[in-house]
């Protein structure tokens, strides 16, 4: 560990160094002040290029540092100010205009896209995080224009930025754009190979429930089928975290149809690629893997008709013990439009319907309901900031969905 601190450290350092060789004579390179607008005037192409490249790599040497110690506020800050550094150096640059690859700034609108997704930051000259991330998103696709899948994976970050502030319809509408351009075959691995992820599948994946929630349900199903049939088989078998974000949209969708047979073709889609994956590589798997065993719950009573099924018992004992990390609830919120807490409730619910109705399970039934409502409770304040205005309204409305079936179980008879 201490190696890896070090040598993160000394990149740290020799980045500073390169980057000090573009400052005005005499003057070294500091985080906090960064480059003067007659600095960034002065850069040529090549200079432009690798001032961009040393921030944007500082950016993750720091986000490092910050993952290891989150206590860490200067490494926070100086993570998030590399990037939007690395941003505003390449929008105001006059170099840009002549370099015909401009492909050396698309890392940092992904990341700093990451950043936003999931980290509390205080948007540059008074922006309203809304306006910035807009703002940055319309860059993105402006750059990326001549670039085919370049310019998926920006009108993907567009329509991931619109979801984010609430305008859904606007974020369906840019995917209609993007899959008019997207080849899963021809673009996926390549963007993976960029990216590291493929977020044009993700939000493909993400508005089969989008429009399901909006009553264009047909539309839905036959995404569903589109995914799963030119999106899923383009995934490495390795990438479960991936198949877990790409799946979990399209089994609610399929759960939303309220029939057993869509029910269980969710199940065995989830079990297929990401559950049995996932156990079989048991302590190697990402630690949000283990969002699967409350998934799994819902898809098997779901699947089920209202019947106990195999391992309903191991369930049980999981559910009434569980203790998942905190972090899983606004992961869950960002990536699935969903509160954990909202997700864990539902499989209380599930599971409390079928004990409820089984005399040797009963004395179980009231037990579930009661930690699915003290999981509500925890949802309520994940989904309401302190003015009251709600944080996703996608979320909200499966929240309430699930508070209104768990209160009407809980009332007595």
């Amino acid at each position: 560990m201490f190696d890896t601190m070090w040598s993160t450290s000394k990149a740290v350092a020799m980045n500073q160094d390169i980057l000090t060789l573009f400052k005005a004579e005499g003057d070294d390179f500091s985080w906090e002040a960064g480059f003067t607008l007659s600095e960034m005037n002065s850069l040529g192409p090549k200079s432009l290029q690798v001032v961009v490249k040393t921030l944007m790599g500082s950016s993750k040497l720091w986000h490092s540092i910050f993952l290891s110690n989150p206590a860490s506020v200067e490494a926070k800050r100086r993570d998030i100010k590399c990037c939007m550094d690395a941003l505003d150096i390449f929008d105001k640059a006059p170099a840009k205009k002549q370099l015909s690859d401009r492909s050396v700034i698309f890392p940092c609108y992904s990341f700093m896209n990451a950043i936003a997704k999931t980290m509390t930051y205080v948007p540059p000259n008074n922006m309203s995080r809304e306006e910035f991330e807009e703002t940055m998103a319309e860059n993105f696709v402006k750059e990326t224009h001549y670039q085919q899948y370049h310019h998926c994976r920006a009108l993907a970050f567009q329509a991931d930025v619109m979801k984010r502030h609430g305008k859904y319809e606007d974020a369906l509408s840019v995917i209609d754009v993007m899959k008019s351009i997207y080849d899963p075959q021809l673009h996926s691995r390549v963007l993976v190979k960029e990216y590291v992820t493929d977020q044009c599948s993700d939000l493909v994946a993400a508005s089969t429930f989008w429009l399901n929630h909006y009553g264009r349900n047909d539309e839905a199903l036959r995404l569903c089928d589109q995914v799963v049939e030119t999106m899923l088989p383009e995934i490495e078998s390795t990438e479960l975290l991936t198949k877990l974000t790409i799946l979990v949209p399209i089994c609610r969708t399929l759960i939303n149809q309220r029939q057993t047979s869509a029910a269980k073709e969710a199940l065995e889609l989830f079990k297929e690629h990401v559950s049995d994956p996932a156990a079989l590589a048991g302590k190697k798997a990402h630690p949000a893997m283990s969002m699967c065993v409350p998934i799994m719950i819902i898809l098997k009573c779901c699947s089920s008709g209202g019947e106990p099924y195999a391992d309903l018992v191991t369930d049980l004992a999981y559910m009434l013990n569980r203790n998942d990390p905190v972090w899983f609830e606004t992961t869950c919120l960002a990536f699935l439009d969903a509160a954990w807490s909202t997700m864990c409730a539902q499989a209380y619910m599930c599971l409390a319907k079928i004990t409820g109705c089984n005399s040797q399970l009963q004395d179980k039934s009231s037990a579930l309901i009661k930690e699915g409502l003290k999981c509500l409770e925890e949802s309520a304040n994940t989904l309401k900031k302190e003015d009251g205005t709600i944080v996703n309204s996608m979320a909200h409305s499966y929240y309430s969905q699930i508070l209104s079936e768990l209160e009407n179980l809980s009332a007595p008879v």
